[in-house]
């Protein structure tokens, strides 16, 4: 094999393997499209239980500085969040998302914890806790906040996500210590179907130019058959054109 065989080959097979992972992932997202997702199109995550002796209850900053909707890529087509907080041990309960910065300032010098992880496997949750006092006021009472919810029973927020810097909280509706509740998150990804589908066509294609590299990198080239020319003199046979001229009977004689 010639060594631009043999370098077709190699290119064929990494493309084969690039088209196997495209379609491989392309499948899967297709398959939590179409079976993983709740009536209203969102992908929940497993409930799991808050309780701190605190005033509040907050997330570790939501960094979406990178996520830049536009006027023809809406910000519900990148993503859509749901919060949903249902408490344990009073009837009222807030839940809010705002700007890291706004929350930050509120929450300043009162008793927090910061919910760090979250096991998927287990019901174990991780706080960094932040000894304080009690807030300024309750926190519906804020006009910062870009989604929020308050009231007794389970509370949920809706929100598109947004470029900048956020921070999710849950407080008891009257800014009292003691928060406890049963949390859960869900996300609604807008772009996930036709980032699948584009996927599985890429690795298809992928996969068909892979088949034809390796086709003719490994196809080996037809034997070449030498056909005699109408010139060439057959066995046995002498030169036509220089053959003697027929004897001459008896009778005859020249001229």
């Amino acid at each position: 094999m010639s060594a631009g065989r043999v370098i077709m080959a190699i290119i064929g097979a990494i493309l084969g393997l690039v088209a196997f992972a495209l379609v491989a992932a392309g499948a899967v997202l297709l398959w939590a499209y179409g079976t993983q997702r709740t009536s209203d199109g969102f992908y929940q995550a497993e409930t799991v239980s808050l309780s701190t002796d605190t005033h509040a209850l907050i997330t570790g900053p939501i960094d979406l500085v990178a996520a830049r909707p536009t006027a023809w890529f809406p910000s519900s087509q990148l993503a859509t969040v749901r919060f949903e907080a249902d408490p344990t041990d009073v009837s009222s309960i807030f839940i809010g998302i705002g700007p890291e910065e706004e929350v930050a300032s509120y929450l300043d010098g009162v008793g927090l914890a910061e919910v760090l992880r979250t096991s998927p496997f287990s019901e174990e949750v991780t706080y960094d806790t932040v000894e304080g006092g009690a807030p300024p006021g309750p926190p519906g009472e804020l006009d910062f906040w870009v989604a929020s919810a308050e009231g007794e029973g389970t509370q949920s927020v809706t929100w598109d996500l947004e470029s900048g810097e956020w921070t999710g909280v849950i407080m008891n509706a009257d800014g009292s210590a003691g928060v406890s509740a049963d949390f859960n998150a869900g996300a609604r990804v807008g772009i996930l179907l036709p980032i699948s589908i584009g996927l599985v066509l890429g690795g298809l294609v992928l996969g068909v130019l892979a088949v034809i590299m390796l086709v003719f990198a490994i196809r080996q080239p037809r034997a070449t058959v030498a056909v005699p020319s109408p010139a060439a003199t057959a066995p046995g046979q002498g030169d036509i054109t220089g053959a003697p001229p027929p004897d001459q009977g008896p009778g005859d004689t020249g001229p």
